[in-house]
């Protein structure tokens, strides 16, 4: 869902992650306006159309929506009718077999999540965005190309991480925060 540029970068993860023959296209409520194809991927319409297509068979689908509130918003109308959520992980992303990634997240190339570290569902976590060891990012939230997230650091739902932020050790991002790129917020030591 979504056909713009966080579309098309998610399409290139999946691409990348050996998913490309599972992809069906995209579904973008400004489908009038774009062009037919995506990479050869079909704009299939609105988010109207998937509705009725979840009607009748299990889709699994990415919101690939770049506003946090809004990408939220329609993962939860879609859910109740029976959408099932791919989390597209980058084979050049690491994330530690005792992380934790919720679904319908994307994690591009060169993502790092640490042990014991939380990434809640329909998050982005961009190149070189490093989620550390017991840390918790709540669902939707968009973590830039280069942040560091520190050792248990809580960032809340819906929060965005600005380029080469940090989150300091056992800082607290609150929901709906935004943290400048090139800024960082302080931890508890």
């Amino acid at each position: 869902m979504g056909a713009g540029g966080y579309g098309r970068l998610t399409l290139d993860v999946l691409i990348a992650g050996g998913f490309e023959a599972w992809i069906i296209g995209f579904y973008d409520d400004a489908h009038a306006v774009l062009p037919d194809e995506v990479r050869g991927f079909p704009v299939l319409g609105d988010v109207g159309v998937l509705k009725s297509m979840l009607s009748v068979e299990v889709v699994h689908v990415v919101v690939a929506i770049t506003d946090n509130g809004t990408r939220l918003r329609v993962a939860n109308s879609i859910r109740g009718l029976g959408a099932r959520f791919f989390t597209a992980l980058h084979p050049a992303a690491y994330v530690s077999a005792v992380a934790d990634v919720g679904d319908g997240s994307v994690l591009a190339a060169g993502a790092v999540v640490h042990p014991d570290a939380v990434v809640g569902s329909h998050c982005y976590v961009g190149p070189r965005g490093v989620v550390d060891r017991d840390a918790v990012i709540g669902a939707g939230t968009w973590v830039s190309t280069g942040v560091v997230v520190g050792p248990g650091a809580q960032v809340g739902a819906r929060a965005f991480l600005g380029q080469n932020s940090s989150v300091g050790r056992r800082a607290v991002v609150e929901e709906g925060g935004e943290v400048a790129a090139l800024s960082s917020v302080s931890g508890g030591g």
